[in-house]
């Protein structure tokens, strides 16, 4: 893919706040993801594997790098009344975009009240952005996307892989590092911004 064109698709990605996976879970979800292979023509980067928390909104006018910077401390002043988060996760689930079509496989994060009070905290005082009808309050469902690039006409066989997974053990994990992901760069969630905040390209 050229860098022009990617530039463009990173371009139409909203702002999202999420947590990064720690390093020692990459493995699991390569070994998550080898169970796939039969339904799924590519995967995720385990490196950019992440738990969303809330899309902020789409890059425009308003809502751009400096306003996230701005943002930085006081998303820092919530978050901190739920970190760390640990959660668990079992199997897998799928949702259905394109014309009712399966169109994501996930690893499902099982259902954790913490969790849905930090995102309904951030809904109540981000109103003023975006609202993502399909992923926010009752609509939201964490997960860790393993593959968006299903093989078509697959549908029993990826239920019947979902069905199966549910035998998986439940794995724990505790989360703490939370991102803001822009379009092309990534912001670490932070009180102290005393100095230049250097934002690392997103791969």
């Amino acid at each position: 893919m050229s860098a022009n064109k990617q530039d463009s698709l990173n371009r139409s990605l909203p702002y999202t706040l999420a947590f990064r996976v720690p390093l020692s879970f990459r493995s699991y979800l390569s070994a998550c993801q080898q169970k796939l292979t039969t339904i799924c023509k590519s995967f995720e980067e385990p490196e950019s594997a992440h738990l969303t928390v809330k899309f902020l909104g789409r890059a425009s006018g308003y809502l751009d790098d400096d306003k996230i910077i701005e943002l930085l401390p006081q998303i820092h002043r919530i978050a901190s009344k739920y970190l760390p988060l640990k959660i668990y996760l079992r199997g897998f689930d799928v949702f259905k975009y394109e014309h009712n079509r399966i169109t994501v496989v996930f690893l499902k994060v099982l259902p954790n009240a913490r969790l849905s009070a930090f995102h309904h905290e951030l809904c109540e005082q981000f109103e003023e952005f975006d609202t993502f009808q399909h992923a926010d309050k009752e609509n939201y469902q964490p997960h860790i996307t393993l593959s968006k690039d299903l093989i078509p006409d697959n549908e029993q066989q990826i239920m019947r892989l979902v069905s199966r997974s549910r035998k998986m053990a439940k794995r724990h994990l505790k989360i703490d590092d939370l991102v803001v992901m822009g379009p092309n760069r990534l912001f670490p969630v932070t009180d102290d911004l005393s100095a230049p905040l250097i934002c690392p390209p997103v791969k």
